[in-house]
């Protein structure tokens, strides 16, 4: 399993490792800083690092480090590499080009989201398309997690339409994040410590507080809320936070929101929260989304990639993407009814189970593995 960094290996993909490595197969990990990441200890049978920047730009990412990439991969004697991340994903398919494919080993890629979409400038989108389809002939299975970005991924070009794949997203843990999961009184706790009151509305977003999950849209629509039950509690850290505590005085609305930091308790504040809600630009198939959605708790967002794929119809409210008028008025909506509120968590929970459920998404990663090992026999 290859990231650019280790954050992805912990938060995402520890469960496929673990399952893997029951079946009695050798999973090892690729990522810089891999091997003194605490959490990963005991995960995986080895872990190599390597240099590579989240910065695709940098020249470091093609000085060098391919080398170290196809001499780690090649010695390790592998099956399969599985790339995520978009550095990561690119250097790795870069290092391994040039080997034969009887030679090497089977290469997956997961796009957890291509960072070209629809309605995006011209000059980013084309860029990223191009890298896209550059890679996509070093490249023996394409997984993407979205509708559009299949579609997209079949029309690249080099790479046969069958060897696309569309597994949506990595799951989610339907036990850890389910309706009851989470004693009430652990709920209860996390309300009394953000200072939300039982009869106040508590909307929860789960993102880093970066450019691209737009904060400062979702701000300045809670600002045209009426009601004065609803708390906007902002779970994450980021580069943005001193900007957007600014922007909450300038709005007025500084004394309802809360400001909740990095936490590992998200099954509890999820079990706290009456709605979830989540505004990027651009999205794979977020698991804040999803992991509300297996809790019980409805979602508020804006017609983006990703996020429409994982509320569908009846999960939440949906708005059009940068209109903020309509995105507070959902948000006002889902705390004045109850009623509606409680059925479209219900249906939450019901297309978390269906659809988007760890068990199901593993099976069908164990499905394309054992594809992949028969296609180089």
């Amino acid at each position: 399993m290859v990231t650019t960094v280790p954050i992805t290996l912990e938060a995402f993909l520890l469960p496929f490792a673990r399952h893997f490595r029951g079946l009695g197969w050798r999973v090892d990990a690729l990522a810089n800083g891999a091997s003194t990441d605490p959490w990963l200890d005991g995960e995986f049978d080895a872990r190599f690092d390597v240099g590579w920047s989240r910065d695709a730009a940098a020249p470091s990412n093609l000085i060098g480090t391919p080398r170290k990439v196809r001499r780690i991969i090649m010695a390790g004697g592998y099956d399969i590499v599985h790339v995520h991340t978009p550095v990561a994903a690119f250097v790795t398919r870069f290092a391994l080009r040039s080997i034969p494919a009887d030679k090497r080993p089977a290469i997956i890629y997961t796009a957890h989201g291509f960072h070209f979409y629809e309605g995006q400038n011209a000059a980013p989108h084309a860029a990223f398309r191009s890298m896209e389809r550059l890679a996509a002939p070093w490249t023996d299975f394409l997984v993407t997690v979205n509708q559009e970005d299949f579609e997209a991924a079949a029309s690249l070009g080099g790479l046969p339409a069958s060897q696309v794949r569309h597994i949506p997203g990595i799951g989610v843990d339907t036990d850890r994040f389910a309706p009851d999961a989470t004693p009430a009184d652990e709920a209860r706790a996390v309300r009394k410590e953000l200072n939300i009151s039982a009869e106040e509305f508590m909307l929860a977003i789960i993102a880093e507080m970066a450019p691209v999950k737009r904060h400062d849209h979702l701000l300045r629509a809670l600002a045209r809320v009426q009601d004065p039950r609803v708390v906007l509690v902002l779970v994450g850290t980021g580069q943005l936070e001193p900007k957007l505590r600014e922007l909450a005085v300038a709005l007025g609305i500084a004394d309802r929101v809360r400001w909740a930091g990095y936490r590992r308790d998200i099954p509890a504040v999820l079990a706290a929260s009456d709605a979830a809600v989540l505004v990027s630009e651009r999205e794979g198939l977020p698991r804040s989304v999803l992991e509300a959605m297996g809790t019980g708790v409805p979602v508020i967002g804006t017609d983006t990639r990703g996020i429409t794929d994982a509320i569908g119809d009846e999960a939440g409210w949906v708005v059009a993407k940068d209109d903020a008028v309509a995105l507070g008025a959902a948000i006002e909506q889902a705390a004045a009814d109850p009623s509606q509120l409680a059925s479209r968590g219900r249906a939450a929970r019901e297309r978390a189970l269906e659809r988007f459920a760890l068990t199901r998404i593993i099976s069908e990663y164990e499905d394309l593995y054992r594809e992949a090992l028969a296609s180089h026999v």
